[in-house]
């Protein structure tokens, strides 16, 4: 049985694997599933982050939304917190903490039922997320329980057998190439059924 950091650390191997010609395919596909849902089309806010390595790239998505309109933010870490900063373009980023491009100004966004894209090493079937190590998306969830938290990943990323600590907080759905997983959708009266 494989520890969390052997799962880890095969899973960012694999990533890191795909050529660059893969990971803009699978990210474009991505990109069009996530385009076409019900939780896409109606937020008024939303948070997406700059890829590092071969993450999924959502930031054509990204441009899409803020030429529609829409409220779009991104991920800074200052100290052990992390918070969504308003953007008017894709411009003006500046490297942060590890190595990840971050907003350079603008202002700070925490709206209720915010649609939040994240970035993880890995998924469970049942919306627990493996991510860095560092805690900031769970900690930032714990501060704002009432966002929409949607996973973004690979297929090869959806993995059995993460054990889910006390701290760690659960997607509430999952985007992949291959379709769409959803675990507290309907909850939310999001009026999205199961495409997976």
């Amino acid at each position: 049985m494989e520890t969390k950091g052997q799962i880890r650390e095969r899973l960012k191997q694999k990533r890191s694997s795909l050529t660059l010609c893969q990971a803009m395919g699978r990210s474009d596909k991505i990109c069009r599933e996530i385009r076409e849902l019900p939780w896409f089309l109606q937020a008024e806010t939303i948070c997406f982050y700059h890829p590092i390595g071969r993450e999924v790239d959502l930031l054509p998505l990204a441009k899409e939304a803020l030429a529609l309109g829409r409220d779009v933010a991104f991920p800074r870490v200052e100290g052990k917190e992390m918070e969504f900063y308003q953007v008017d373009s894709l411009d003006g980023f500046v490297e942060g903490s590890f190595h990840v491009m971050e907003p350079a100004a603008g202002t700070p966004m925490a709206k209720p039922g915010m649609l939040v894209l994240v970035p993880g090493v890995g998924f469970a079937q049942d919306g627990s997320r493996m991510g860095y190590g560092g805690g900031y998306y769970d900690r930032y969830f714990a501060r704002h329980r009432d966002c929409l938290k949607i996973g973004v990943a690979y297929s090869f990323q959806l993995v059995e057998g993460l054990e889910p600590e006390a701290h760690d907080i659960p997607m509430d759905g999952v985007v992949t190439e291959e379709g769409v997983l959803e675990f507290w959708l309907q909850k939310r009266n999001w009026g999205v059924s199961s495409r997976n």
